[in-house]
């Protein structure tokens, strides 16, 4: 496999003669390379590669040459699609190589023809009969049932749950419509393929159920690869806790009623302890109010002392309901099925009734304008992540630009517990000393400094002169954020602020328009590609610490604090460096690029952990002094030219 390496990615090899402006990276061949290993040896590998390197062929391409069984495990559903739709197909015509691909996303994403007939004859849903109508019209139409291929449904449409399915609500085999179900249909194809790319929710969801003793969603294959991988321990934890929602139970309560209506329309007093439930579930709302929040539970019972006694009462509604289904369970697999989710509800709203607290599980309360959800998620995945590997004797390959911290893997390799994984890093294969300048302003003031954000906005208005607009502005909070937006108001470049529109349709009026300001959070600072002169300025406003008043994070710092070790160093420290290196790297996207970072948090240089994140920096040359920020554009205006 090595020679048919060399010949794809060499000067002159098989991607220069078909890929336009293509050119060979010593880094590429080298992580193909050792990519290529660890699949034929069964090794587990995590690499880091560096924006540039051009990681997604890197590993697509031994994927392909090897033979293999292989899943490739994306960030984003977006990522997905374009692996699958872009990237494969381009280097299936390059290598000539016969594969079968499949894309499989999670339930959620198709849909489900069972579900969408209840839709149409349930009365709330009278308005939206035209919608309904189009879409089964394109479910004659389409092969996957993929919902992201139809513009008929926006993602916050209030049809979207009612016409896919989910575990709980799945009849399985017993479904009328099982024949020409979309996702048996998609798994069908992963099952056949060579190549399958999944998501990471879709991957952790495999994890969970493993994990639970419930099966597997996926089936097995020779090798595994996780792109974006920083994300991977985050998405593990939120899979391997329980969670209940109010949503859940308001979904019960109404396929209870609606079952019941079909097949056991003698049992009205289903119809009664359904609505018992939503009254019982509406008093626990009322109690926890709708002001946005995430609380750890104990503090959530010192907050609402009522909340205890409501929550005993919703669940005593719900073993009502529970009793009465199972008697109609006989009736119909749709009644069988709501019985059982009664019961697995009950079992995991107990953990929140139960003063026997589990030390391993952080018990939090997420708070949401349209309801809640009750969490349990566990202090650590490594145990569990590492005996799912162990259940899946394939080579792992682990990779993204963002894996070490000051050089070193050991936090990564620690959050999931990976055993002795052979390790390769590679920096970009961009000339940061020549394509970008380091500015970092003199701040007199601390981040909690009430005139903090006051300064950052005369940063980023004096850069921005010097930019011409084309500039990004990361914030690690939405108060700073705004109150940056509100100061640069009166500038003469288009000011584009999260949150006012969708993520995408920003992101095409800041390509469109060549000088606009854009202001961000969390979702800006990775997964964004802005190539060209457009942006060409990055602005960030201090360290991205993790709010410590997360309640996971919170609990995390506790056990660790309690166990004699330092979180600071230990946890917070590592996330912030990862968060950190994703929001450089939307400044320098390709060879041509050139572009000013401005570091604004006076942290970086006046405590002594400003050092970790300086040594996971790209080779940037470093003022404090603006006028090199106008220099350095002037410079770029005259090469331009």
């Amino acid at each position: 496999m090595q020679d048919d390496i060399e010949q794809l990615f060499a000067d002159g090899g098989l991607l220069s003669q078909h890929v336009e402006h293509y050119s060979a990276r010593s880094q590429q061949i080298e992580m193909a390379e050792k990519v290529s290993e660890a699949l034929t040896n069964r090794e587990t590998l995590i690499a880091e590669a560096g924006t540039g390197t051009g990681k997604t062929y890197a590993y697509l391409a031994p994927a392909m040459l090897s033979g293999q069984k292989v899943f490739i495990s994306t960030g984003t559903k977006n990522l997905q699609d374009q692996l699958f739709k872009k990237d494969l197909p381009k280097l299936r015509e390059v290598l000539s190589v016969p594969f079968k691909a499949a894309l499989l996303k999670g339930r959620s994403n198709y849909l489900c023809h069972y579900r969408l007939s209840l839709a149409e004859t349930e009365p709330s849903s009278a308005m939206n009969q035209h919608v309904l109508h189009q879409l089964r019209e394109w479910s004659a139409k389409t092969d996957s049932g993929d919902l992201s291929e139809t513009d008929l449904l926006e993602e916050q449409s209030i049809l979207w749950p009612k016409v896919t399915s989910t575990v709980d609500n799945c009849l399985g085999q017993q479904c009328p419509d099982y024949d020409q179900c979309f996702i048996v249909e998609a798994r069908r194809k992963a099952q056949e393929a060579d190549i399958v790319i999944v998501n990471h929710h879709l991957l952790m969801s495999d994890m969970a159920l493993k994990a639970s003793g419930q099966g597997e969603v996926l089936p097995d294959a020779d090798a595994f690869i996780i792109d974006e991988a920083h994300q991977l321990p985050a998405i593990a934890s939120q899979f391997l806790g329980h969670r209940v929602s109010s949503h859940q139970l308001q979904e019960l309560s109404r396929d209870s009623v609606r079952e019941m209506e079909l097949e056991a329309n003698d049992m009205d007093s289903i119809r009664q302890a359904a609505e018992k439930l939503e009254n019982r579930l509406h008093q626990l709302k009322l109690t926890l109010g709708d002001s946005e929040q995430r609380l750890p539970w104990h503090q959530c019972l010192q907050r609402f002392p009522e909340a205890r006694e409501k929550l005993e009462v919703l669940i005593a509604a719900l073993e009502t309901l529970m009793e009465i289904l199972e008697t109609a369970s006989e009736r119909s697999r749709g009644l069988e099925q709501c019985f059982e989710r009664s019961q697995d509800l009950i079992d995991r709203l107990s953990i929140f009734n139960d003063n026997d607290e589990d030390e391993n599980l952080v018990l939090w309360l997420d708070i949401r304008g349209s309801g809640f959800v009750l969490h349990a998620t566990p202090q650590e995945v490594s145990q569990h992540f590492q005996q799912w590997i162990a259940d899946k004797p394939s080579a792992w390959v682990f990779t993204s630009a963002t894996l070490t911290v000051a050089g070193k893997f050991n936090n990564f390799i620690q959050q999931l517990g990976l055993e002795d994984p052979l390790t390769a890093s590679w920096q970009s294969p961009f000339d940061y000393a020549r394509q970008s300048l380091l500015y970092m302003p003199t701040i007199p003031v601390e981040p909690s400094h009430p005139s903090y954000n006051e300064h950052i906005a005369g940063i980023a208005r004096s850069v921005i002169e010097h930019s011409q607009g084309r500039t990004f502005l990361l914030f690690t909070s939405y108060r700073a954020l705004n109150e940056v937006a509100e100061a640069l108001q009166d500038m003469d470049y288009p000011i584009l602020v999260q949150g006012s529109r969708a993520k995408n349709q920003l992101l095409a009026e800041f390509r469109d328009h060549g000088n606009a300001v854009l202001l961000g959070t969390n979702s800006f600072w990775e997964g964004v590609d802005v190539r060209g002169e457009a942006l060409s300025c990055v602005l960030i406003d201090k360290i991205p610490f993790a709010s410590p008043g997360d309640p996971v994070l919170e609990a995390r710092i506790n056990h660790l604090r309690e166990r004699g070790g330092n979180p600071f160093r230990s946890i917070q420290i590592p996330a912030a460096v990862i968060q950190l290196k994703q929001g450089i790297g939307r400044l320098i996207r390709d060879k041509h690029d050139s572009g000013v970072l401005v570091l604004c948090d006076p942290r970086f240089l006046s405590k002594p952990y400003g050092k970790v994140f300086m040594r996971s920096l790209p080779p940037m040359p470093i003022t404090q002094d603006v006028d090199d920020v106008a220099a350095f554009f002037s410079k770029e205006a005259v090469v331009a030219d």
